[in-house]
Parts: C-alpha cells; sequence; structure tokens
C-alpha cells in the first residue's frame, strides 16, 4: 500500500531522501539534502505543496511538487520534480502520484494541469508514461532566462 500525502513539517531525513530522489531525476542535482528554507517556504504557502509517496514501511519511494499557477481567466496546477525511486518503478507508484496531482489541482479549483519534461538524460520512458496517462506534448515556445 502506498500512501500519498502532502509534507506538513521539515524533516532533515526527509529533506535527505528527497535530495537523493531529485538526484535520480537528474544528474546536475548532487543528491544533497533539499534546503529547509525551500521545504519550510513550500509548506507555508497556500499554493504550493510537495506530496510524498510513502510505502507500508514508512519508506519515501516518491515525490512531486505542486504549485498553482495564476492566471487572469483560470488557475493551472503546476508540476514539478515528479520522481519515483529507481528501485519501486513499474509498480504503479507514478500513476498514484499523478493522479494525486490532479485531484490535488481540482481542490485548488484548477482547471488544467500543465509541466515540462526534458527529453535529456535518455527520458523515453517518462515520454511512454506521460502518453499513457492520457498527457500529450504540447508545442509552446516555452522561453527561460536565468535571473
Amino acid at each position: 500500500m502506498i500512501d500519498i500525502s502532502a509534507l506538513t513539517e521539515y524533516d532533515g531525513d526527509i529533506a535527505a531522501t528527497m535530495g537523493v530522489l531529485r538526484r535520480q531525476l537528474s544528474t546536475k542535482y548532487d543528491g544533497s539534502p533539499i534546503p529547509r528554507d525551500l521545504i519550510e517556504e513550500i509548506i507555508e504557502s497556500p499554493y504550493h505543496d510537495i506530496l510524498l509517496a510513502i510505502d507500508d514501511s514508512d519508506k519515501i519511494v516518491g515525490m512531486v511538487v505542486v504549485s498553482i499557477v495564476m492566471m487572469t481567466t483560470r488557475r493551472n496546477v503546476y508540476m514539478e520534480d515528479l520522481v519515483v525511486d529507481e528501485a519501486c518503478r513499474g509498480k504503479g507508484i507514478g500513476g498514484r502520484m499523478l493522479e494525486a496531482v490532479k485531484d490535488w489541482g481540482r481542490k485548488k479549483g484548477c482547471q488544467r494541469l500543465e509541466f515540462t519534461s526534458t527529453s535529456r538524460e535518455n527520458k523515453e520512458n517518462a515520454v511512454k508514461f506521460y502518453e499513457s496517462h492520457g498527457i500529450m506534448l504540447r508545442d509552446t515556445g516555452q522561453y527561460r532566462a536565468e535571473l
């Protein structure tokens, strides 16, 4: 059984596990614990949450950060850093997490789920995963600038 729920308070062990998971998502991240100030800011905000997937032995096996993006015509839920522990992939956890993200967005009054996924680092499995859940790639012309 997997429980998916929002992180409600900072814990150093959880921050360390999140760092390991983040490293599995991208080799650009060094695997160090997620900084306390970032976690606490997300927890305190009504517009953001960190959802954790926890197995029967209380081990964190996945995480995702969700945020509300406010627009003049609607609210969207934006998903970032969806990752399932490498040792636990292929067991339906990612699908359950994706449904938890959608439920979180609905409860917050969001009409659409949006996110970006990179094509780097052999992400073919991610593309297949999203497509299997009815999520299609859009040509968005997304831009980025470092601040």
